[in-house]
């Protein structure tokens, strides 16, 4: 499959430069008359995104999901654009509102990645709205944004498709693309295989043209990769299910990052592969041995 593909005029890709490498995290910034931004990144790259959105009316914040690397710079956003309303699943507000439980699972889940991401900003409830499941957000000219309720990755994940272009903003719901690390996004604490898998059939029934990718960057052929993904995350989960059967967690862990493309990595990527092994562990039935 090809890595790159037309981006369509309404949609810039801003790079922000996650945990200090470039092509690691987007953002979108999605224009129609109106203006909004999908997921803002890590209170430690936020000053990037600031830059970039130096001169531009922000109306709409939409958040695909809490984790720190796509949301931990909103509130940092809001106060840098008093004119946007942030838009987030249900689930999701009262951690806004009040991050300490953020901060606490992500650094329960990677100690040594934590600092990477900063701590997020508190943010005013008056500034929050929840997200309807179908629910569309016309930015005029034509630019129509639908949400769509994605659990698997997280319970409070919410994917946002662009209607005229068929654009699915995708978040964490379908994994990587074309990044150092290549395992499926089975990251702590509340992966769900049964949810994820029944996200991504609906994603397909969506016939979205391309996806853009949280991490990183905007791809073609979207319904192959909806169905190559589902594939992949299922294959993971059976393989990690069989380690478990006679290996403990850390040998586990020992075996998968010392295979040679992911011992090479950076410490943030490696850090990354970790979630993923950790997640996927995380996820098994504890009879799984």
């Amino acid at each position: 499959m090809s890595t790159t593909c037309r981006i369509p005029s309404c949609v810039q890709l801003l790079d922000l430069d996650q945990f200090g490498e470039p092509r690691s995290g987007a953002a979108y910034l999605v224009r129609g008359e109106r203006t909004a931004l999908v997921d803002t990144g890590t209170a430690r790259s936020v000053p990037r995104l600031i830059d970039a959105l130096r001169g531009v009316s922000v109306d709409s914040i939409l958040l695909t999901h809490l984790h720190l690397d796509h949301a931990g710079g909103a509130g940092v956003i809001a106060i840098a654009h008093p004119e946007a309303t942030i838009v987030a699943h249900p689930r999701a507000l009262a951690h806004l509102v009040d991050p300490t439980r953020l901060e606490e699972s992500a650094r329960a889940a990677n100690h040594a990645l934590f600092p990477l991401y900063g701590r997020p900003t508190p943010i005013p409830e008056a500034r929050l709205r929840p997200a309807a499941d179908g629910e569309v957000l016309d930015l005029g000219r034509g630019v129509r944004l639908e949400a769509i309720y994605s659990p698997g990755h997280a319970p409070h994940h919410v994917c946002w498709f662009e209607q005229e272009e068929r654009v699915l903003f995708a978040g964490d719901a379908v994994g990587h693309h074309d990044v150092p690390v290549d395992l499926p996004l089975t990251v702590p604490p509340r992966f769900d295989l049964e949810k994820a898998l029944a996200t991504l059939s609906r994603l397909r029934s969506l016939r979205p043209q391309r996806i853009a990718y949280a991490h990183f960057g905007v791809a073609d052929r979207a319904e192959a990769r909806l169905a190559t993904y589902a594939r992949d995350v299922a294959a993971w989960l059976d393989r990690i299910a069989s380690l478990r059967a006679r290996l403990s967690e850390d040998e586990i862990l020992l075996e998968i990052l010392g295979e040679p493309k992911y011992a090479s990595l950076s410490a943030a990527n490696r850090g990354t592969a970790r979630l993923c092994v950790t997640g996927a562990l995380a996820s098994l039935p504890k009879d799984v041995r």
